[in-house]
């Protein structure tokens, strides 16, 4: 498939949820989540931070990918300013690339939040510091996703934008 695809958003906005949707909608191995939590928190336990390595490291597994013909979902929140640069570059090696971005309130992000099992451990006030609103990245062209779109409905949309891609 060779295609990249980034879906970026605040904390709690529903970004693994969805490309954990996307991905069961292709064939096993057809199509890899790279999702940045699970590389900076889990195999890094890292700090985000400016020139982190988890920064590299999601390029250089989502570069693998790419380059044996996979589809790539990167997610997280991947802060423009941190990880627009290595956007970027995805963007510019991949043949094919869509973008996608949550931009919710802090209210909805909250009320979104409070149904998850993290918000046991993550109080509402640190999930606030967290908060960034709508950064759209610069250069690149993303749908933009409010709180009006159901996870049926992205995940429709991203599955039918993927195919649209191959088959043009």
């Amino acid at each position: 498939m060779n295609t990249l695809v980034t879906i970026r958003g605040n904390s709690a906005s529903g970004k693994s949820t969805v490309a954990n949707a996307v991905q069961l909608r292709f064939d096993r191995s057809r199509c890899v989540v790279v999702p940045q939590d699970v590389v900076r928190r889990q195999m890094l336990r890292e700090f985000d931070e400016p020139g982190a390595f988890n920064i590299t490291l999601i390029e250089q597994i989502a570069l693998t990918c790419l380059a044996s013909g996979g589809l790539v979902l990167v997610e997280g929140i991947l802060d423009a300013q941190r990880y627009g640069p290595m956007l970027h570059r995805l963007a510019a090696v991949a043949p094919r690339s869509l973008h996608y971005g949550f931009d919710l309130t802090l209210a909805e992000t909250l009320v979104r939040h409070a149904g998850r099992p993290l918000a046991a451990t993550v109080p509402e006030p640190l999930l606030a510091r967290w908060y960034h609103g709508w950064q759209p990245l610069a250069d690149i062209e993303e749908v933009r996703i409010d709180a009006t779109w159901t996870v049926e409905q992205i995940v429709d949309r991203i599955h039918r934008d993927i195919l649209a891609a191959h088959s043009s």
